[in-house]
């Protein structure tokens, strides 16, 4: 009986976001994030609910979803998703919301084709997930309204070892991707742990285009809206110029139409989690 229950649970949640996917038709990009992040409860269902306290007693809730039948004798990707401001709380649930690749990636189609645990952790309202600028570039982020907040990227990768000791977890396929606040994450974690990640896909978000020939050799696909008015396009494009010009090979796809909620359309793209499951770093 407790299994029939299950499954029909989570039947009733697919079908659920199966609609909600149907309803999207038509709808703006900014329309489409908030109709899925109204959805967000029912898709934090999906995962399971943690927390991790550091030993200075911080806690940092987060949401777990394993591959479908898993098996702990496979190697499966870890991708870890960044929400962006909006994602920050206690709640474990509005990390969901302001996390569109969590939101795509948890769906069943993609559950079915790309097997692969899902990481999304939920920033403190006090903190961010980190930046990597130099104090040039940190004294310009405050100027232009972005204040500096603690990061926590050591509990985030904290986080990430004990998952490595508890499932079966493959080294050479961690994945980072994040939108705005998790965009900058993502550009930060791939230059501050750079034999971490086998591949990148930051929205609308940036980084110190000086440190760009650090990361020329990790497998980056950006994206950005070129109207954006919270995040300048320039920090994308900034970095990706400053990445080829070391010698790197970065994807940047730019859409000349959208604003800030530029994610629905950068999941939309063509081959996006074809190349990214692709990816794979040697181990040294």
């Amino acid at each position: 009986m407790i299994f029939i229950l299950f499954t029909e649970t989570l039947i009733s949640l697919a079908t659920t976001i199966q609609a909600q996917e149907i309803s999207e038709k038509g709808l703006s990009p900014t329309e489409r994030h908030f109709l899925a992040a109204e959805k967000a409860p029912e898709t934090a269902r999906l995962f399971e609910a943690r927390s991790y306290v550091s030993n200075l007693n911080d806690t940092i809730p987060y949401r777990l979803l394993k591959p479908l039948d898993y098996d702990p004798q496979k190697k499966y990707p870890l991708v870890v998703c960044l929400s962006g401001s909006g994602g920050r709380g206690s709640d474990n649930v509005k990390q969901i919301a302001g996390c569109w690749p969590a939101q795509v990636l948890s769906r069943q189609e993609n559950r079915m084709k790309y097997p692969c645990f899902l990481f999304v952790p939920q920033c403190p309202p006090e903190a961010d997930w980190g930046v990597s600028f130099s104090e040039r570039q940190k004294e310009k982020w405050v100027e232009a309204g972005y204040p500096l907040r603690r990061s926590i990227d050591s509990y985030v990768f904290a986080i990430i070892s004990l998952l490595e000791k508890e499932f079966s977890i493959d080294p050479a396929r961690r994945y980072v991707t994040g939108q705005s606040m998790g965009g900058s994450g993502s550009w930060h974690y791939i230059l501050t742990y750079q034999q971490m990640f086998a591949a990148a896909i930051p929205i609308c978000g940036g980084a110190d285009p000086d440190l760009g020939q650090m990361i020329i050799d990790t497998p980056i696909w950006a994206f950005h809206g070129q109207k954006d008015d919270v995040a300048p396009v320039e920090l994308s494009r900034n970095m990706i110029k400053a990445i080829k010009e070391a010698g790197g090979n970065p994807r940047y796809t730019e859409f000349p139409d959208a604003n800030h909620f530029c994610w629905p359309l950068a999941y939309d793209t063509p081959g996006l989690l074809d190349w990214l499951f692709e990816q794979k770093r040697s181990i040294r």
